[in-house]
């Protein structure tokens, strides 16, 4: 299987101690135009739910080289839970970290939100340190994870590519299919 991380943005509105996109050279990642060689996209910031109009504007050009491949967000904004549920609506599915106690409470505004929805992949990620009450709720319908710490060079999966997004490199790929 084919796995794209794809980073959207470097922006973020964070500044996490042990980020993992301090132990990378993002402007030196090569550049994806061609989504239809990969089984899986998922889409990774910074923080992509900065700009979700964005973010889903990106969703649709995947969609559109490749249909059927699922789209995962990965995301720890947790501040606007109806531009989350928005997302969600064109995403297979969301890995959404708890990096901190203020991110609790729009977390568990958001998952209340969309209880009923069961189509979607879940994950929540929770750090150590977070406290989160009842989380044993939402077992059925997320993926959760707790204990989560920050990993020193945030090694890639072997089964995945690292690649930035660049809106020129998609156009020159439209271009010259033209």
């Amino acid at each position: 299987m084919k796995k794209l991380r794809l980073l959207v943005t470097e922006k973020c509105d964070r500044a996490c101690p042990g980020c993992c996109n301090k132990d990378w050279d993002l402007g030196s990642l090569p550049v994806c135009s061609d989504f239809s060689r990969y089984d899986v996209v998922m889409l990774t910031g910074g923080e992509p739910m900065l700009d979700p109009w964005r973010l889903l504007r990106i969703i649709g050009e995947v969609r559109e080289q490749n249909p059927d491949c699922p789209i995962y967000v990965y995301t720890a904004r947790t501040k606007n839970p109806a531009a989350l549920e928005y997302v969600l609506a064109f995403a297979d599915g969301l890995c959404l970290t708890l990096h901190d106690q203020s991110d609790y409470e729009p977390w568990l505004s958001f998952a209340r939100r969309i209880s009923t929805v069961r189509d979607k992949s879940l994950r929540l990620n929770v750090f150590d340190g977070v406290r989160a009450p009842g989380l044993d709720t939402f077992r059925n319908q997320w993926k959760i994870k707790t204990g989560m710490k920050w990993i020193k060079n945030c090694p890639l999966p072997d089964d995945e590519v690292f690649m930035r997004y660049c809106k020129s490199a998609i156009r020159e790929l439209q271009i010259r299919k033209d």
